[in-house]
């Protein structure tokens, strides 16, 4: 396969230009990337100052509410024919890695609030085009039951971004941890796009 840089895949994906193989990469890496995120938020709660009881219940309630998610991902795949063992069997791509690995660098070295950044990206960006994911994953042929993970975020963070407000009113206190936070939501978009084209590349590469 030719190298091709970042614009040539998310051209691909605006032309639905992208195939079956592209998506299971895709959720293969979401599989790693998901596993991790209830231990992140919760581990965020460590570094709260004057421990505000409520904020850090409702964040580990969002946190719960995440918990399997990953395996959802690992449904989907199974729906697309690949088996189990090939999952759980693998390891993230350096890029997923690095996606996870950012909220956790933030917390012990930089603003902690960071986090909130990481975790809007998230929340913010299967409710704002899930619905266009999954209308052009279906007009490639993936079926119902190999959509529950988009689904799932497409409609549950939906209530998540409601929780967004209250920890952003609650904790953002000062100019320069919003400057922090806008800052963490610039570098995940950026870690999250590499994590997408690296997955697509890789899913041609094992699913082909």
């Amino acid at each position: 396969m030719s190298k091709v840089n970042d614009s040539d895949w998310f051209e691909r994906v605006r032309k639905g230009d992208l195939g079956l193989n592209h998506y299971k990469g895709l959720l293969l890496e979401t599989y790693h990337h998901a596993g991790m995120n209830p231990q992140i938020q919760a581990a965020c709660t460590m570094h709260f100052k004057g421990k505000p009881r409520n904020i850090i219940k409702k964040f580990f309630q969002h946190a719960i509410s995440e918990i399997g998610h990953d395996l959802m991902a690992l449904s989907d795949l199974q729906a697309l024919g690949v088996k189990k063992e090939v999952v759980i069997n693998s390891r993230p791509l350096p890029s997923t890695i690095a996606y996870n690995a950012y909220p956790m660098y933030e917390m012990n070295y930089g603003n902690h609030l960071s986090y909130l950044g990481y975790l809007f990206h998230l929340e913010f960006m299967p409710t704002q085009s899930g619905s266009d994911y999954i209308k052009a994953l279906k007009a490639i042929g993936v079926a119902d039951n190999a959509l529950t993970f988009i689904e799932e975020h497409r409609t549950v963070d939906e209530e998540h971004n409601k929780y967004m407000e209250k920890y952003v009113k609650e904790l953002v206190l000062t100019e320069e941890d919003l400057e922090d936070v806008l800052y963490a939501t610039t570098v995940s978009c950026h870690l999250h796009k590499n994590m997408l084209v690296d997955a697509f590349i890789n899913g041609e590469k094992v699913f082909n």
